[in-house]
């Protein structure tokens, strides 16, 4: 081998051309593009050429990608980890990235987005991400995104928001066929638990940090205790996943993020899937809740600061449970309603139809209430979830999988939009 090809070889992704191959590594660079945008819509192991073909099919402007482009893509995502800026060992036990330091960042687990001061570009590929790791630097928190990439970013402990490049959101974890746990799943005892209270208490909930192929995960805990644990390892499971949009393990999730709420007081935001926003102040003895309905995301509201901020503010106190209702009430309450089997979509306002594959393989038009409320969710976050019915049942669309997941059964369903 020449000294040229042995350079190639010898780093991340190099490798040797032939005369014919110089053609096609010409479109390298729109390849690349092209696997930034299917990534999030894959599973992050465990898929095949026919998966990566079937995510680059389903993007407009896609028939001109050739065989050899949709191959240069499937290598493309299965080396992504070499195009992080840091290349983290995924075999140890425990490495420093997942070390916690200043307790004024998220803890390892929260779940965050791009804020608006964010220089990235698609390096996010426009999902969620999970914090699973604190740096001592600006850079000081390490995320990991759905798409299993991990980068450094920068949260400001001062409460100015328009210096981080993440904010927290309340948006799960979303697996995706085949995936059976993921980082940012968030799990609980399972039946193989023999660990006594090291998760706090029987029924707390952990967030999963790290996932190895040995069958094992990492959990954070409410109580700030970390440890791996089996998950399929010799057939045994000691943690078992919990289903994010259970109202229990919801209203569970925002007890045991109090503490950090109530050390950030009013400096922080917490933005919400459906744009609304959750922040929260310390005033004397009570702790009051503020909901900012309306705002998108990203637009937050600190204090005397407002950016792109909602007129309908609605302030109540913690302790007040006809308050706890009636916010309830308002979060769900342009989601849950209607639905009926209102078919009549024959009107000169619908810029876009969207439809839902039922068991049989057929696709099928959802009434005109809910596609209404599906498109004014995907024109202001498409990347978001929205609560629809169809059919007497209720079912979360999640618009960064197009899929929409029975909230009692658990089964999912591809959906499409028509343009």
């Amino acid at each position: 081998m020449c000294f040229l090809g042995s350079l190639a070889c010898s780093s991340k992704t190099g490798k040797l051309l032939s005369p014919e191959g110089v053609v096609q590594f010409t479109k390298y660079s729109s390849n690349m593009g092209i696997a930034s945008e299917v990534i999030g819509n894959i599973p992050t192991t465990g898929y095949s050429v026919d998966d990566v073909k079937a995510a680059v099919q389903a993007l407009e402007g896609s028939r001109n990608i050739t065989e050899k482009d949709v191959d240069d893509i499937y290598e493309i995502l299965t080396h992504r980890h070499m195009y992080q800026i840091n290349s983290y060992s995924r075999d140890t036990i425990e490495t420093d990235l997942h070390s916690e330091g200043n307790p004024k960042l998220p803890p390892i687990g929260t779940r965050v987005r791009r804020a608006p001061n964010w220089p990235y570009n698609g390096q996010d590929s426009n999902t969620c991400g999970t914090v699973v790791g604190h740096n001592h630097r600006d850079l000081n928190l390490s995320i990991e995104w759905d798409t299993s990439m991990i980068f450094p970013y920068h949260f400001d402990t001062d409460g100015d928001l328009g210096r981080s490049n993440v904010v927290v959101c309340d948006e799960p974890r979303i697996l995706l066929q085949r995936e059976k746990i993921a980082v940012g799943c968030l799990v609980q005892r399972g039946p193989d638990w023999k660990w006594f209270d090291q998760d706090g208490g029987e029924d707390n909930v952990g967030s999963v940090y790290r996932v190895k192929d040995d069958k094992t995960v990492h959990v954070r805990w409410p109580n700030g205790n970390k440890s791996n644990y089996r998950f399929g390892y010799d057939g045994k499971y000691d943690v078992s996943i919990c289903d994010p949009f259970d109202e229990v393990i919801r209203r569970r999730i925002e007890e045991q993020q109090k503490s950090w709420h109530k050390m950030i007081n009013d400096s922080k935001k917490v933005v919400s899937n459906d744009g609304i926003g959750i922040s929260f102040s310390k005033e004397g003895r009570n702790s009051t809740l503020t909901i900012t309905i309306g705002i998108g995301r990203g637009m937050v509201e600190t204090g005397d600061s407002v950016i792109k901020a909602s007129e309908n503010v609605l302030e109540m106190n913690d302790s007040s449970d006809e308050a706890r209702r009636e916010s309830r009430a308002i979060e769900y309450k342009d989601e849950a309603s209607g639905g009926g089997e209102d078919t009549d979509l024959n009107n000169e306002d619908n810029n876009s139809l969207w439809q839902w594959k039922n068991e049989q393989g057929n696709w099928v038009y959802y009434p005109k209430s809910e596609n209404d409320k599906i498109q004014k969710a995907h024109e202001k976050n498409s990347r978001g979830t929205i609560l629809v019915r169809v059919n007497g049942d209720l079912y979360r669309v999640v618009l960064s999988k197009m899929i929409q997941i029975n909230i009692s059964s658990r089964e999912s369903q591809e959906i499409r939009r028509l343009s």
